[in-house]
């Protein structure tokens, strides 16, 4: 092998990358590379085992932060992110796979605020390069009768991201369906590219002021002042045009998964990260969380599942998708 700076043929083994490709070190120019041409090596056997696996998965499903389970289970954070990220790909294959096609009756969409690294204003400030750093939404899909998150996506508040979140959810659903959203003026077009004639598309503005000036609502939330039922699309049902139900999730989300939590150091650094941890939770909460008020898990009621999941069920599923893909990328 040569040193692809100098050509020179002094080069030895420097390490391995993050995701186990071989570096090498020219001992003349002191050059780092990794060879392209090698193949990945296949995958690491898992050294914990699944009783630790399924109490890590419960309490990040459950609002525990990382370094808290690091202290709870005596694992390194490094092992934990890298099994988030890993059950994250799984969730995400498994989401995909057991959520399409489902015939549904009414739609709730909304995004949910949280930010990697830091919020846009201190980027902005601070002059930060990282393209990932900033604000980040999670745009969600609810089925209202089911409960089930049909369809998730984490980006930016723009149209791509609208229009990438909107056909996810046009493959997870089948049939003629009411949708409801907000004022934000993204959506529209979003659903009419993705949706057209499917749906019949009503919205909710609402308005929201103070009471005794900012100090008064520092850590409360705003006063909802006023509420206005539009049509959009189609011909929508005025009395089934609203987001509570998904606002109601927004809420389960931000107790649930410790990076949603406000004023909190719990937020992410890397947006992977986040998405892993979104399809992790959403995995769980369709499958294995039990859902009082329809006594059964949202997969149950949509017809998708015939029993409600444990952790290792959760788990086993998942894992085996993550293989899956591995296997298929590798060949």
């Amino acid at each position: 092998m040569q040193c692809p700076s100098c050509q020179s043929e002094t080069v030895k083994k420097h390490g391995n990358t993050t995701d186990r490709r071989p570096r090498f070190r020219c001992c003349d120019c002191r050059r780092v590379w990794v060879d392209a041409k090698l193949p990945k090596p296949a995958r690491r056997p898992r050294r914990v085992s699944d009783e630790q696996v399924v109490t890590v998965l419960g309490l990040l499903c459950e609002g525990v932060s990382v370094r808290a389970v690091e202290r709870l289970t005596g694992l390194q954070q490094r092992t934990i992110l890298r099994l988030l990220v890993d059950l994250g790909d799984g969730c995400k294959r498994l989401l995909e796979e057991r959520v399409k096609d489902v015939p549904v009756n009414d739609v709730e969409i909304d995004e949910i605020w949280s930010y990697i690294v830091c919020k846009e204003s201190t980027k902005t400030r601070k002059g930060i390069e990282n393209p990932e750093a900033g604000d980040s939404y999670c745009f969600l899909g609810i089925e209202r009768n089911t409960k089930l998150i049909l369809a998730n996506h984490v980006g930016r508040r723009t149209s791509a991201d609208a229009n990438r979140f909107m056909a996810r959810l046009a493959v997870a659903t089948s049939g003629h369906f009411q949708v409801s959203s907000d004022a934000w003026d993204g959506f529209p077009g979003a659903v009419e590219a993705h949706l057209g004639g499917r749906v019949d598309h009503g919205a909710i503005r609402k308005e929201f002021g103070s009471a005794g000036g900012i100090d008064a609502r520092r850590y409360a939330p705003p006063r909802l002042l006023s509420s206005e039922k539009y049509w959009v699309s189609g011909t929508p049902d005025e009395d089934r045009v609203g987001t509570s139900r998904i606002e109601r999730f927004n809420w389960t989300l931000r107790t649930g998964l410790r990076r949603f939590v406000r004023l909190s150091n719990g937020f992410s650094r890397k947006r992977a990260n986040l998405d892993a941890a979104v399809h992790v939770f959403i995995a769980y909460y369709n499958f294995v969380k039990f859902h009082k008020s329809i006594r059964m898990t949202p997969a149950m009621k949509a017809g998708i599942e015939r029993r409600p999941w444990s952790l290792a069920d959760l788990l086993r599923e998942a894992e085996g998708r993550a293989v899956a893909v591995e296997m298929r990328e590798a060949a």
